[in-house]
């Protein structure tokens, strides 16, 4: 595997948790709305942790399933940049963010 597949791999990985993270924050957000009053204190706190575990499972299929997939077949080299080139993809998303944050609200 080249190292150009490999960083492609860590950026279509990083873009779907990243996508996958807009998706969930929007929808997180939105539960507030539907869900107001006492009444409903015990309902959010089950669907939050629900949420929060269903994402750890599909975040954690997103980014390692390809790369213990190539670690079961002995290319462990490969898993491993896989891995930090997905960290590496995220982190360069999450400063993106942080700018683009930092740009609207000073505004």
């Amino acid at each position: 595997m080249t190292v150009k597949n490999i960083i492609l791999k860590g950026l279509y990985q990083s873009l779907g948790l990243a996508a996958y993270c807009i998706i969930v924050a929007l929808i997180m957000t939105n539960l507030s709305k539907l869900f107001t009053g006492s009444k409903f204190d015990l309902l959010q706190g089950f669907m939050f942790l629900t949420i929060f575990l269903v994402s750890a499972l599909i975040t954690g299929s997103i980014a390692l399933a390809y790369p213990v997939s190539l670690a079961y077949r002995k290319d462990i080299k490969a898993a491993a940049f896989i891995v930090l080139s997905t960290v590496v993809w995220l982190i360069i998303f999450l400063i993106i963010a942080l700018v683009i944050a930092i740009i609207f609200y000073r505004i």
